[in-house]
């Protein structure tokens, strides 16, 4: 049970794995198909649109300047430097004068264009002192005063006024551009008293709240998303379809519930039609299936925001409905509840059924109610279908059912409109039919597969016309009509104590087909006076024949292509059992000859309906053989038939109690007395009646027609098997005995005749 329910949760866990088809991202510059509404009212504190008013806040505040009066002297020695670099080029008599002009602009901070250049090299020492000294008097009275970053063109205009006038137009610019990239601003930022004052504005700064009435847009359709759009949604708890850590672990502990819950289902009911591992995997599929149909498309169709109800349409009850067809009602009850807490779970955490507010509330009650509803319905009339028809009427009530449900809902809902009735019917109509048609189809493809027969199929082999049962007419006629008998009285016993009767009334029409091998060596199937067949043979042989019934009949319904439930019965309804009248004579020869060569080969019956067909077919055989058939001599017979039974350990591998072999034994004293009722003599007719009589005269050659018509309708001959089998046949009177004649017909008494069936 543990590892049941541990594959179970691991293959749900699988299917329902948090990601989601065509479902919605929630990304900055994204944009949605739809409006996105407030589920319900909402206030809440926005720390998006609070961070926004505050970096405002912050950004209004000016910067903070104070003068920086290293700022001159750091200035006036950049000054120094350029003037001395410029005078080394100036002293070098290597270099021609053009040269000198290049390496004095190349001199690194220097500013100076090609005429400056060319006069600082031309100016003689006199009057290149001159030049640097208004140059260091105008940069230092220019740095004098306070400078901002915008003040630094009308700094540099007044250094330029600052200049002597005597100085040449070369001059003069040779100085200015010296001067001017040195003019720098003096006032510089305060970045710790700015930062603070910013930091007061933030602080300062009322925290924005964002309110929203129920039903509001939060998201217009189109509208890329914005930060705050993003927090509102999970202020909203509407989720993107990205996996999020919180829905694996939602999913896992769901998946281990179910897992769970089947396990402690098998445990506590031990239905006996989940026994095996091909059943409990049929089991699970029943409900791993309809979680993946619904998984992959409630996405697609919820929320409904069209009210089309689609989602009512899926055919979610195919499952139980197959389910009570082909394992039993109480597992398709339990799979029902389920898979309706899956539907639920599933709905519940669409991260788009989130967006549409309280609507998504209903939405998941209405599908879980839909999937119950639903279930429930079309379980009751497939359970004990037996015609495709019923299935039609199935799908049909289910329909119905889902009909009620959404309009139980609908009345609930604020949005509901006359129209919603049109789209209510056809979803109803369409998940009904496709719930019956997906049933169905189950069904025929899974029973064999699973080893499961259902009760169509069932009932098509009920029917006398099928070719099996032909050739047991006309070839073994009284095999034929033993097993009618037969299933007449296993069905009755199995229908009160519980059992499926429809299963051992055909296993019963079918359980002795393998006297079709050699149907001569039965008694039922030779006429009165016929040589006895087994004559010629010693006892093993005849055993061998006997025994090929079984052996022989399972590989005839093999070969026919019967279910397995069926064959079943061929071996089992004599179980390991002796061939007690060969066994017996051949012990009188030999009394150390071994049992076990007359054994059927079994196994002993491993259900109720086979261990009925067993106890039948022995209890009509014996009851026919006996001269006496009182209502008493019958009992005794039945009572005799089942404690030897249980002697022999046929019933230890079946859960046939003593209470159910109680019932069946009362069942089979009340048919059997019926079957073998005495019958009364009637007069003969009085000469008033033969006078009313027409007379029809028979052809001359009436007797060589019966003659012919009997031959005709004589079994063929079959090829004696030349395998060896082993074990017992329950009715010995079902074999011909040597030397053992039937009783001959006791012939009427004067003035009177044995009363016929047309009589009665």
């Amino acid at each position: 049970m543990v590892a049941f329910a541990v594959l179970v949760a691991a293959a749900l866990f699988a299917t329902l794995f948090p990601w989601f088809p065509g479902g919605i991202q929630f990304a900055e510059g994204s944009s949605v198909d739809r409006a996105i509404l407030s589920p319900r009212e909402r206030s809440y504190e926005s720390e998006v649109l609070t961070e926004q008013v505050r970096e405002d806040a912050a950004e209004a505040v000016d910067d903070v300047f104070v003068l920086d009066t290293d700022i001159r002297e750091q200035q006036l020695r950049e000054l120094d430097r350029l003037i001395a670099e410029i005078e080394a080029v100036r002293g070098t008599d290597t270099l021609s004068t053009s040269a000198k002009e290049s390496q004095v602009r190349a001199v690194p901070g220097s500013n100076l264009s090609e005429r400056g250049a060319a006069t600082a090299i031309a100016t003689s020492g006199p009057t290149w002192s001159a030049l640097t000294d208004e140059a260091r008097t105008s940069l230092g009275r220019a740095l004098t005063g306070t400078i901002r970053a915008d003040d630094v063109d009308a700094a540099r205009q007044r250094a330029a006024g600052l200049l002597s006038a005597l100085l040449t137009s070369d001059q003069h610019l040779t100085v200015t551009e010296l001067v001017d990239p040195l003019i720098v601003p003096t006032l510089v930022v305060d970045q710790e008293r700015t930062n603070l004052l910013r930091d007061e504005a933030r602080a300062n700064t009322l925290p924005v709240r964002v309110t929203y009435q129920r039903g509001e847009v939060v998201v217009p359709p189109g509208q890329p998303l914005s930060a705050a759009n993003i927090e509102a949604l999970q202020e909203f708890g509407i989720r993107e379809s990205g996996i999020s850590p919180s829905a694996i672990a939602a999913t896992a502990v769901l998946s281990a519930l179910v897992g769970a819950g089947m396990a402690a289902y098998l445990a506590v009911a031990r239905p006996p039609a989940l026994r095996g591992t091909r059943r409990l995997l049929l089991f699970a599929l029943f409900l791993i299936v309809p979680a993946a149909v619904a998984k992959f498309s409630l996405p697609l169709l919820l929320p409904d925001l069209d009210r089309h109800f689609l989602a009512a349409a899926l055919p979610l009850a195919a499952g139980p409905m197959a389910a009570a067809v082909l394992l039993e009602v109480g597992s398709a009850i339990a799979l029902t509840v389920l898979l309706a807490a899956v539907v639920v779970f599933v709905t519940a955490y669409l991260p788009a059924v989130d967006s549409v507010g309280e609507a998504a509330q209903l939405e998941t009650v209405r599908l879980g109610l839909v999937v119950i509803a639903a279930s429930i319905a079309g379980i009751t009339f497939t359970a004990r279908a037996d015609r495709l028809q019923r299935y039609l009427v199935a799908g049909m009530v289910a329909a119905g059912a889902t009909a009620l449900v959404l309009l139980a809902t609908w009345f609930m809902d604020a949005d509901r409109r006359l129209a919603d009735f049109l789209w209510i019917g056809a979803a109803s109509l369409v998940g009904g039919v496709l719930a019956a048609l997906v049933a169905v189809g189950s069904f025929v493809l899974l029973s064999r597969p699973f080893g499961i027969i259902t009760r169509v199929e069932l009932m098509e082999l009920a029917q006398l016309t099928h070719p099996l049962l032909r050739r047991l007419q006309d070839e073994a006629p009284g095999t034929f009509q033993h097993s009618i008998l037969v299933g007449n009285l296993a069905e009755r016993a199995a229908d009160r104590i519980g059992a499926d009767p429809l299963l051992v009334r055909v296993g019963a029409y079918y359980h002795d087909a393998g006297k079709l091998v050699a149907p001569e060596f039965f008694v039922e199937n030779t006429p009165a006076g016929a040589p006895n067949p087994h004559d010629g043979l010693d006892p093993l042989q005849s055993t061998r024949v006997i025994q090929q019934h079984v052996t022989g009949g399972v590989e005839i319904a093999r070969r026919e292509r019967l279910p397995e439930a069926v064959v079943q019965f061929i071996p089992q309804h004599h179980g390991t059992r002796l061939v007690a009248y060969f066994y017996r004579r051949a012990a009188q020869s030999d009394p150390d000859i071994e049992e076990d060569l007359f054994r059927y080969p079994g196994p002993k019956p491993q259900s109720r309906e086979t261990a009925l067909v067993m106890l039948a077919d022995s209890c009509e055989a014996t009851v026919r053989a006996s001269a006496d058939r009182s209502a008493g001599r019958i009992r005794e017979i039945i009572d005799a038939t089942i404690k030897e039974r249980i002697e022999e350990g046929q019933f230890d591998e079946c859960d046939l109690s003593l209470r159910d072999l109680a019932i069946v034994a009362d069942s089979y004293t009340s048919t059997l007395t019926a079957v073998f009722h005495p019958r009364v003599e009637y007069p003969e007719p009085s000469q008033r009646e033969l006078a009313a009589r027409r007379t029809v005269p028979l052809p001359e050659r009436a007797g060589e027609l019966r003659e012919a018509a009997r031959r005709s309708l004589a079994p063929r001959p079959s090829e004696l098997p030349q395998r060896p089998v082993a074990d017992e046949d329950d009715g010995d009177d079902s074999l011909i005995p040597p030397s053992r004649e039937r009783p001959a017909p006791s012939a009427p008494r004067s003035g009177q005749r044995e009363l016929s069936e047309d009589d009665t």
